[in-house]
Formats: C-alpha cells, sequence, structure tokens
C-alpha cells in the first residue's frame, strides 16, 4: 500500500540498488520514481529516478542494457525513459506479498535473461548488465535472480542467497520466498520451474 502521495510503504528504508552479483549480469535495485514522485519526497537526497538509476550503475563501471521491472503497477515511472536511453524495458507485473510468484511469470524472466545472454553475446566479465526492480529490490527482485541462478545456472541455493544478499545489503524478509529457493534443485527442474 503507498504512502500518502504516492511514495510506496518503506521505499526509504531500502538503499537504492546494490552491487552486481559476482559471476551474473544482475544488478537489484529498488523501484525508481519519476520527478513528480521525487518532488513529494522529504529530500533531495531520497531521490531516485529512472536516469538516476541507469547513472548511478554506469558509475559502478557497468552498462544497463535491461531493466526487468517486477512491481505489480505501472505507475512509479514512464518506462519510456529507458527506451530513449536504447535501453530494454521488460514489464513483469508480479504480485507482492503473500505467495510465491507464478510459474508462468518465472518462465517469462527466464526467457528474457536468456535472451539477453544470447543478444549481448553474454561473459560473467561483461559490463553489460541487467538491472531487476521490485518496489524495496529485495523479495520479488532477489526471488526472480536467486530462482533463476538455481535452475538454470546450477548455483547452490545457499550460496546464491548469500551472494544476493550481500550484493543488495539487504536481507529478505519473506521466509516462504527463500523456502522455495532452497527446495529448488536443479537436477530435476528441467524447464526453470
Amino acid at each position: 500500500m503507498p504512502k500518502k502521495g504516492g511514495i510506496p510503504d518503506g521505499w526509504m528504508n531500502y538503499t537504492k540498488l546494490g552491487d552486481r552479483i559476482p559471476g551474473t549480469p544482475f544488478i537489484a535495485s529498488k523501484t525508481p520514481l519519476s520527478d513528480r514522485l521525487c518532488a513529494l519526497l522529504p529530500s533531495p537526497d531520497f531521490s531516485y529516478t529512472p536516469q538516476e538509476l541507469v547513472e548511478k550503475i554506469s558509475n559502478k563501471g557497468h552498462t544497463v542494457r535491461m531493466v526487468i521491472d517486477l512491481t505489480a503497477t505501472n505507475r512509479y515511472y514512464d518506462p519510456q525513459v529507458f527506451s530513449t536511453m536504447n535501453i530494454e524495458y521488460v514489464k513483469i507485473m508480479t504480485p507482492g506479498g503473500g505467495s510465491v510468484p507464478c510459474v508462468e511469470l518465472r518462465i517469462a524472466f527466464a526467457e528474457k535473461v536468456k535472451g539477453f545472454k544470447k543478444i549481448w553475446k553474454y561473459s560473467a566479465d561483461d559490463e553489460s548488465v541487467i538491472c531487476v526492480h521490485c518496489t524495496h529490490g529485495v523479495n520479488r527482485a532477489g526471488y526472480f535472480i536467486c530462482k533463476y541462478l538455481v535452475q538454470c545456472e546450477g548455483w547452490n541455493a545457499e550460496e546464491v542467497i548469500r551472494q544476493f544478499e550481500m550484493s543488495r545489503s539487504h536481507k529478505f524478509d519473506r521466509q516462504y520466498l527463500v523456502e522455495d529457493i532452497l527446495r529448488a534443485d536443479p537436477s530435476t527442474d528441467q524447464l526453470f520451474f
């Protein structure tokens, strides 16, 4: 539920974005906000627009090639901003809180990531990255990233959770998502989910 004025609940309690997860193309971020919503923040220090997201990632030595938006709304910013910067924008409308994201959404995520890796001839030392965001950049973003890495890339579930939380500087607070990641078995899950 958004705060008065349209700022998402708890949004200011989370850092803007994390570091790249080593050996992956992923950087997790909280949702950026439009200039209109940023004007409602109590201080300019909290401002975080799509342009600032790209600039902050660029300052880390990476090039954003794709943004995957997992929020369940279109009201936080205009996605055309990314298109004007030649960044592919992908919307996977994912409800937050209460349940594990459905198989269809997880498959859509995996297909987009695999397409990115093919188009950009991705390698682990490439500077090209995918920024994955949900409202706070932790639970949904972390779930999709970790689940993908376990089931498509063969990562150890405990290790990927540790790497994600270290890179994002926030821990999961939805235990049911962590439990679902820990249950993932790349040797038996043939189609990612």
